[in-house]
């Protein structure tokens, strides 16, 4: 065997996991066709948020390994009614815990090579809020509408005492302790 065929043959070989496991790739969050909402019950009526995330990256690595970070402004979290809105900004104490954040990361996630192509994927990651930060399961769908852009839905439940927040009150009736929060977010391929 030549040098030539013993150095492409090499190459060949060092090259064939990448080539199985798939190509890395680095998402942005398109942030204006993105929404993190969250629902609230309370016996008189039900409460629902909905805000922009400010900030939101993906990557997928060539393992397989997708990772999610998003981050949103409480105070930008509106339920149509400035009064409630208000008292949620205070009960959250959004002057010191400014923002919700998470991280999160999932395996055996591949691009497809049809699109559209919808995958159930579990992240399971960290969701720091009103300065607690606690381990957290999101059941997502991922959407890969392209080559270039995919969308998340999912849907998670926390425990608002877990997260040390006074639940708030109407007519001296606490809302339930559970907030669901759902998170449908768009990402495009970044270019280089």
């Amino acid at each position: 065997m030549t040098v030539r065929r013993l150095a492409l043959l090499t190459t060949l070989l060092v090259s064939l996991p990448a080539l199985a496991q798939g190509t890395a790739k680095a998402y942005a969050l398109k942030k204006d066709a993105s929404t993190l909402t969250y629902r609230l019950n309370h016996p008189a009526h039900k409460v629902v948020g909905t805000a922009k995330p400010i900030a939101g990256k993906a990557n997928l690595k060539a393992d397989g390994t997708l990772q999610v970070m998003v981050v949103a402004n409480v105070k930008d979290f509106d339920s149509e009614n400035q009064n409630r809105d208000i008292h949620m900004q205070e009960v959250t104490e959004v002057a010191k815990y400014p923002t919700v954040e998470f991280k999160g990361a999932a395996t055996g996630v591949t691009v497809p090579t049809t699109f559209p192509t919808k995958v159930p994927v579990t992240l399971k990651g960290q969701l720091d809020f009103h300065g607690v930060k606690q381990k957290v399961e999101v059941p997502v769908t991922v959407l890969f509408k392209s080559a270039t852009e995919v969308t998340t839905d999912g849907s998670f439940t926390v425990s608002l005492e877990s997260y040390k927040i006074e639940r708030p009150s109407l007519l001296m009736v606490k809302v339930d302790d559970e907030l669901v929060l759902e998170p449908r977010l768009v990402f495009e391929v970044e270019s280089k």
